[in-house]
């Protein structure tokens, strides 16, 4: 809201100087402006007083509208000193008040006991956040807080609140499907996801902006029945479960917390003055998004790349793979899958080669001819899959070698050279 008083005697002078007192009423305050130059440019920087909340956000700056459009929602309050810093990154505590003043998440299920019991000004949206289990790596310590938050954290985060993800990659994939974001790196396009979006990279607090303003435009958001809000804690876990269970959600790479304790000790030093939490313990893996049985002794198993083996074989092939009995016990460079203490090794991708397949004489001849068969679009005779009485069979598309009880398919182009 603005008035305005020119006084303008155009008709007889012609170009003239043009006083003009313009009064902007707002969220600034009450500024008052007098300037010589042309109605055009008096209107333009009238305009821009109106609508830019933030001095160090002009209509230049490409989150200009989201970021207004936050400021208007009580998503973001800026700096005392009048500033936002769009291309500051955000740290994680800054970035989940902003996704519980978007989603209007209360703090309504009491208090997290962290392991670094000092208040921070964030924890009500933590508390707040954890009781639906939204993936993020602070809830226990301060100092992870004020950190730096990933894309790829924020990525899970709308994958979750939104029920459309959980792992990783189908998070992303989600937010460029549905426009909120473009990607980082268009280099890696096609060629690699992660780095295509920039997982590992930092954001700025423009940029999330920016993310909330398309999910907003898109209708995902809490007053359109977002999916997240009706969320239930049907295993009934405290708040602290809930918050382990949202970091425990986290891929991997983007974990650098630790692990809540559900049971208090006896003492004092919180604040209630009764108790403080255990020192936390280390993440203990989350395998329950695997697609395959995982087991309980692996230490080095990634879900996404055991997804992504799964999701590039036939319904039948995945059963067969089930049917084995086998359990995951490692995972490599993001193309390879262990089973049973390396006794069985899928790679999708293995240095000058498409790949390669390490099995047992054991093992079912169909699993295997249907594995080579959906990964790499080639068929093997089932009587060639065990080839120790043989010896080596070479094609120009692939070698079956045995080393005893062991028999190895590599794929690649065995053409003379």
């Amino acid at each position: 809201m603005y008035k305005k008083n020119i006084i303008l005697n155009s008709a007889k002078l012609g170009f003239c100087s043009i006083l003009i007192a313009a009064s902007v009423y707002g969220a600034l305050g009450t500024e008052v402006i007098t300037a010589e130059a042309s109605s055009n440019e008096i209107n333009t920087k009238v305009a821009q007083q109106v609508v830019s909340q933030f001095k160090d956000v002009d209509k230049g700056n490409y989150a200009f509208e989201a970021i207004n459009w936050a400021k208007d929602r009580g998503i973001v309050e800026g700096y005392p000193d009048g500033t936002f810093k769009p291309n500051e990154s955000i740290t994680e505590a800054q970035f989940a008040k902003m996704l519980a003043e978007f989603l209007k998440i209360k703090d309504e299920k009491g208090d997290l006991i962290k392991y670094t019991p000092d208040k921070h000004w964030s924890d009500t949206y933590y508390d707040g956040l954890a009781s639906y289990g939204v993936p993020l790596n602070g809830y226990f310590e301060n100092s992870l807080r004020n950190t730096a938050v990933k894309r790829g954290v924020i990525a899970q985060t709308i994958g979750h609140m939104t029920g459309n993800a959980n792992a990783l990659s189908d998070s992303i994939y989600y937010m460029i499907g549905e426009g909120i974001t473009t990607g980082q790196n268009p280099q890696f396009e096609g060629t690699d996801l992660f780095k295509f979006f920039g997982s590992n990279n930092n954001l700025t607090r423009g940029q999330v902006a920016a993310f909330l303003y398309r999910m907003h435009n898109a209708n995902v958001d809490s007053a359109t029945g977002i999916s997240l809000l009706a969320y239930k804690n049907e295993e009934g876990l405290s708040l602290v479960g809930q918050a382990n269970k949202g970091m425990s959600k986290l891929d991997k790479s983007l974990r650098v917390g630790k692990l809540g304790s559900e049971t208090p000790v006896t003492g004092g030093g919180n604040n209630d003055g009764n108790t403080k939490p255990n020192p936390p313990v280390e993440n203990s893996p989350d395998y329950n998004d695997a697609k395959l049985p995982v087991s309980e002794t692996a230490k080095s198993v990634d879900v996404e790349t055991v997804n992504k083996l799964v999701d590039s074989l036939s319904s039948s092939t995945y059963q067969k793979l089930k049917d084995s009995g086998r359990e995951v016990t490692f995972t490599d460079a993001g193309s390879t899958v262990g089973f049973d203490k390396n006794t069985f090794v899928i790679k999708m991708q293995s240095g000058n080669y498409k790949g390669s397949v390490s099995y047992k004489k054991t093992d079912n001849p169909d699993l295997i001819v249907g594995i080579v068969k959906d990964l790499y679009g080639i068929s093997i005779p089932k009587n060639e899959v065990f080839s120790s009485d043989k010896g080596t069979i070479y094609t120009s598309k692939y070698m079956i070698e045995s080393y005893g009880s062991t028999l190895l398919i590599s794929i690649g182009d065995f053409r003379a050279k």
